[in-house]
């Protein structure tokens, strides 16, 4: 179990105005990408998630979400 919660502190941050994933094998990467296109779909407005730089992701929710999708030009 030890091994794990130092696996889940490489792999998860959270940061100030979001939550930052990092994908470890490249199933996990196809995952996140896939959630890419369901989350940001217009039907809603948030959370909002980004990858950047390959391999890292980053969750955005209520304002954070909204700065990011704007800053992004997505309506």
């Amino acid at each position: 179990m030890e091994a794990d919660q130092g696996l889940v502190e490489e792999r998860v941050h959270i940061g100030e105005d979001c939550l930052e994933l990092s994908a470890l094998s490249p199933e996990e990467l196809t995952v996140m990408r896939a959630w890419i296109r369901r989350i940001n779909g217009a039907a809603y407005p948030q959370p909002f998630l980004v990858e950047g730089p390959p391999g890292h992701f980053r969750l955005y929710v209520g304002d954070a979400a909204e700065r990011v999708r704007t800053e992004r030009g997505i309506q």
